[in-house]
């Protein structure tokens, strides 16, 4: 091996090591998706410094469906706050005049980011990474706010069925987010990761088994959690089963 094989070798493994040594710590959003309603003043994310001793900074932001910077119609206070090892810190959304100007009958997409700046090593040639996560940021219009915190409207996504493709309508008012499609026993029809559904949209996917009859739904619902709907196919067309047979 040569003396730059060697330096490269030496470079990685140090590398790794810082990696390894701060993946672990740093700060952390205790949600997937965060909602703030027409009815709400605000709505908060909770922030965690998972270090036991290095405190961090964290960077707030909001953006668009398209992923730029935006102050309006929602905000994240404070932009920037500072998080002592082990403690919490929250980032707000509020709302802005703006949020009169979005639409009313149905929901709007943002995202919720975090960043987080690590003090500045005690040490020269420390590689260190700051870490981002991102999480969906729905604003929930007054005129759609569910009636029940366990009520269902995934269950009105409508599946048509051509050759080895799947079109997923979503007639409601609300993002719907699907994990994938499985058989009774568990295998999966689809290879996506996950798809969203824009309200009163469809998207077409592929799926592994077109001539499937009934099939689950994993779907992500106003918690975070993956509950399934049983679905059932007449001709091409697929719906989820009534209450009473999701058991």
């Amino acid at each position: 091996m040569s003396i730059t094989s060697n330096k490269l070798c030496w470079m990685g493994v140090l590398m790794l090591a810082a990696v390894s040594g701060t993946a672990q710590a740093g700060v952390s959003l205790d949600r997937t998706r965060l909602i703030i309603t027409g009815k709400d003043s605000s709505a908060s994310a909770n922030l965690t410094n998972t270090s036991p001793d290095i405190p961090f900074l964290a960077q707030s932001w909001v953006e668009d469906s398209k992923g730029n910077k935006i102050t309006s119609p929602l905000v994240v206070l404070p932009p920037l706050q500072r998080i002592n090892g082990g403690q919490k810190g929250v980032a707000r959304v509020t709302k802005t005049d703006g949020i009169n100007q979005l639409p009313q009958d149905r929901e709007s997409l943002f995202y919720l980011s975090v960043r987080e700046i690590p003090p500045k090593p005690d040490k020269a040639n420390v590689l260190q990474l700051a870490m981002q996560s991102r999480i969906k940021l729905f604003f929930r219009p007054t005129a759609i706010i569910p009636k029940s915190k366990s009520e269902i409207w995934q269950d009105q996504v409508v599946f048509q069925k051509s050759g080895n493709k799947m079109t997923a309508q979503n007639p409601t008012p609300y993002y719907i987010t699907i994990i994938s499609l499985s058989r009774v026993k568990g295998e999966k029809i689809t290879k996506f990761p996950g798809i969203m559904i824009a309200p009163k949209s469809s998207l077409e996917f592929s799926v592994t088994d077109g001539g499937v009859r009934d099939f689950a739904m994993m779907y992500v619902n106003d918690y975070g959690g993956h509950p399934e709907l049983k679905y059932r196919c007449e001709g091409n067309t697929c719906k989820a089963l009534p209450p009473s047979q999701q058991g």
